[in-house]
């Protein structure tokens, strides 16, 4: 008669250590380990790329509100017969792409 801690023919014994858990990034659209913050094909190894994008995005953002705002400020200043849509354009965009780069140094040094 089998006592309670030898284990049954039959039945499949316990291992020491769970099988390791994998969960599917949205991103990339692959599986990554369960206990892992990030996804390391999106954000590298360390995470430093995802954090780079992400600040690369942000700063983009923030410096298309600050491009558009100045702008405007400028078009009101000089007046609509000097604030061409060429030259609105290209100060919204030089504040976006100022805006990226700055952000993407800001994340990458943090």
């Amino acid at each position: 008669m089998p006592s309670e801690s030898s284990p049954v023919r039959g039945q499949a014994q316990p291992s020491a250590e769970p099988a390791p858990e994998k969960i599917f990034c949205r991103s990339c659209e692959q599986f990554v380990p369960g206990g892992s913050l990030y996804c390391p094909h999106c954000c590298g190894e360390d995470g430093r790329r995802g954090a780079i994008r992400r600040g690369a995005f942000i700063g983009g953002v923030f410096g298309l509100l600050t491009g558009g705002l100045s702008a405007a400020v400028w078009s009101s200043v000089v007046g609509p017969e000097q604030a061409t849509g060429e030259s609105v354009l290209v100060l919204t965009l030089a504040c976006a792409a100022m805006g990226i780069v700055l952000g993407a140094i800001r994340s990458r040094k943090e």
